[in-house]
């Protein structure tokens, strides 16, 4: 993980999975502002940078890869407070999200906006969530 001074209690968080899409656009995969992490908006592709035709892989991908940025800033799922997701096909993938979900968030989950879109960034991705997580003053399991 590479981190970034931002300003004086902030730094852009860049796991390695990250570098790639940071060097080209600039955006970090998070911000760290003190105790709150902003996570950019994660999708659902794969180690090889490939996005699957299923949308329930694509899901539970996401989330994976918004754990190991979460892990990597010092933050868990516990900590997480808002979810923001963005779905071309909302409806169609609605049991796969929240199937997925429950393996990761405990519950109640956080507050959550679902989105159906068009289009997103990268093209083949059917999923798009960013999250806001504030840590608690308890160590990160």
């Amino acid at each position: 993980m590479t981190t970034y001074a931002i300003g004086p209690q902030r730094e852009g968080i860049v796991p390695a999975f990250w570098s790639a899409f940071f060097e080209e656009s600039g955006v970090p995969a998070a911000v760290r502002d003190g105790d709150t992490l902003h996570v950019t908006g994660h999708t659902g592709e794969d180690e090889d940078l490939r996005f699957s035709p299923d949308a329930a892989y694509q899901i539970r991908r996401t989330f994976l890869n918004l754990d190991a940025t979460l892990r990597e800033a010092g933050f868990g799922w516990a900590d997480v407070v808002e979810l923001r997701s963005f779905h071309v096909g909302l409806r169609d993938q609605a049991d796969a999200l929240l199937a997925t979900a429950a393996d990761f968030l405990p519950r109640p989950f956080p507050a959550w906006t679902a989105v159906g879109v068009a289009e997103l960034w990268d093209e083949g991705s059917v999923i798009e969530v960013a999250c806001t997580a504030v840590r608690a003053a308890r160590e990160v399991p």
